[in-house]
């Protein structure tokens, strides 16, 4: 698998290795095949500086594309990311490679990959051959593979949060677990200390209390 950018990972939670990083991958490419355009490409929003980062390209060379910048609103793509719609015509503003046998890009198609109606990215075709058009055929394509895509990120981020939820569960379960042993530790052992205990975590309870300003109402 060719090198995709760490934006992929940074902003969509989304391992470079990963089985979603293979099937956003398969979007793309099957998006080129069936649209029978000559490369695509998924750029992935960098909401700290409000551009596209391209983090994955299909027919042509990474080193001309991945990581290059383009400025939300700039060109098609661009304002697909701003309308949230798909955007077909001929490019107006091209970043990278700008030429394939000494022709430029004659026609884009770009579709906003949208999660609860936020642009996350956009997936892009393009052709370079004069006669080539892009249509409602591939306008309705690209918006499904975009919907996938979003689909797919939201699913990779709800699963992330669950399992972070889940871990913090963990940590305080195990933290009260512990202090629930101790004082049963300590009951068994040393009865006469217990009351000392309780003394400290009342004091506890008070400081925590008036740190949030609360007012110690025992």
């Amino acid at each position: 698998m060719s090198r995709i950018d760490s934006s992929l990972e940074t902003a969509l939670s989304i391992g470079t290795q990963s089985p979603e990083a293979s099937v956003l991958r398969v979007l793309v490419e099957l998006g080129v095949q069936v649209a029978d355009a000559d490369e695509g490409s998924l750029l992935v929003l960098d909401p700290a500086t409000n551009e596209l980062v391209f983090s994955m390209v299909v027919g042509v060379e990474e080193s001309a594309l991945i990581g290059k910048r383009l400025p939300v609103g700039k060109g098609l793509t661009g304002l697909a990311a701003v309308t949230r719609e798909v955007q077909i015509g001929a490019p107006t503003y091209v970043v990278g490679q700008e030429t394939k046998g000494g022709a430029g890009p004659r026609a884009v198609i770009a579709a906003p990959m949208l999660v609860r109606d936020a642009c996350i990215g956009v997936i892009t075709a393009v052709s370079f051959r004069e006669e080539k058009r892009f249509g409602a055929r591939e306008a309705s394509l690209y918006a499904k593979l975009a919907a996938v895509a979003g689909v797919l990120v939201q699913q990779r981020r709800a699963l992330e949060r669950a399992e972070r939820e889940a871990l913090e569960r963990e940590e305080i379960d195990t933290s009260e677990r512990r202090i629930a042993r101790s004082l049963l530790n300590l009951s068994r052992s040393a009865p006469a200390a217990m009351v000392h205990v309780a003394s400290m975590l009342e004091s506890i309870e008070a400081i925590e209390r008036a740190a949030r300003g609360e007012d110690d109402q025992l």
